[in-house]
């Protein structure tokens, strides 16, 4: 066979696949629709314990050469299709437009999403604590700068429950008017933990050049879009949004940086069989408080995938101790532990169970 008959018979294998898949689709969207009929109108529309469970049973049985973000990219966006009542869904994020948190979101939720920037990240939990949006999604940690303080004060302060999170790796790009570095006379604005992020490069390449802190990247990318002595660092979605030249390409100081979110909302996940529990603890001041906790976490052998700590609010040097636990609340396992934390002189809050990133 000819090399040019080879290719026409190719094209037309690919032809009939992309017509089985499309009909494949639609079959799966009319089954999707069945069971909502069938189930009735269900209080929460997104379910990341079964969304998970689908994702690790793919990733299991893929073979290749599709990767595993791409097969994670494609099924979110059909999954995310055949979700019921998707429309009436809205999704908040610390915005403008452009941010990573609305990456974040597009990322979990896929595309179709309605997403709605919030000025902060309080007024994220504030909108889903007051039913305004459906669920909201903020940065808690970083794995080069850690925790995000006011993400941790505002778990402590509003009732919400966290029902997934995202890891999503980070790449920052020095952005503006013109491809072009300018020599003097600019300034770099950019979010504090993403000046922190590319101190070394910015050390390296700008060491004169005055950084100013912003409320987020995004905010950012709109100001070099105002001025052209102004240059951004954000995510290549800024750029877009706000017709950005990208100048300088993944200048953060470490090239696995990665940002933690979590999915805020009302609902309890239920188990996936891969879960976290995050809690918050609050002490007193006193010889071995932290002991006291980290003591029963040890004798049951569960593993403890984070701590971070902030002073409490309402008592003066009494710090509140935020902790992260591989297993589901319903695990045996940690059932024992919070009987046995019940025991000692603490206040305990659950911020909820919920499955582990896809990674």
């Amino acid at each position: 066979m000819s090399k040019e008959k080879e290719l026409i018979s190719i094209k037309k294998l690919i032809e009939e696949i992309d017509e089985n898949l499309l009909s494949l689709l639609n079959k799966r969207l009319e089954y999707s629709i069945n069971i909502s009929e069938i189930e009735g109108e269900k209080e929460f529309v997104y379910r990341p314990e079964t969304e998970v469970k689908i994702f690790n049973k793919l990733l299991s049985l893929n073979q290749g050469p599709l990767k595993e973000k791409q097969v994670n990219s494609i099924f979110r966006e059909i999954i995310a299709t055949c979700r019921p009542n998707q429309e009436s869904t809205q999704v908040s994020f610390l915005g403008p437009e452009g941010t990573f948190s609305e990456a974040a979101v597009k990322e979990n939720f896929g595309n179709e999403i309605n997403t709605k920037p919030t000025e902060s990240i309080e007024g994220v939990f504030r909108d889903v604590s007051e039913g305004k949006d459906s669920y909201g999604i903020v940065p808690i940690e970083n794995s080069t700068e850690g925790s995000v303080n006011i993400t941790l004060d505002c778990l402590s302060s509003f009732d919400l429950k966290i029902c997934g999170e995202i890891e999503m790796s980070i790449h920052h790009s020095l952005m503006g008017s013109d491809r072009a570095l300018p020599r003097d006379n600019f300034e770099i604005h950019a979010h504090e933990q993403t000046l922190a992020q590319c101190r070394k490069w910015l050390d390296a390449y700008c060491p004169k050049v005055k950084k100013v802190s912003v409320s987020s990247n995004a905010v950012a990318a709109k100001n070099a879009a105002s001025k052209a002595n102004i240059l951004a660092i954000a995510g290549s979605l800024a750029a877009e949004q706000y017709g950005l030249e990208i100048i300088r390409s993944n200048i953060e100081d470490y090239s696995n940086n990665t940002t933690r979110f979590i999915i805020l909302g009302h609902q309890e996940a239920e188990i996936s069989g891969k879960d976290k529990t995050s809690l918050v603890i609050t002490t007193k001041n006193e010889p071995g408080a932290l002991y006291k906790v980290l003591k029963p976490i040890n004798k049951n052998e569960l593993n403890l995938t984070h701590i971070a700590y902030r002073p409490s609010k309402n008592d003066k040097w009494n710090y509140s101790f935020f902790l992260d636990l591989d297993r589901h609340l319903q695990d045996k396992k940690m059932v024992k532990l919070l009987k046995e934390l019940s025991k000692i002189q603490v206040n305990i809050k659950i911020l909820g169970s919920y499955p582990r990133a896809v990674n």
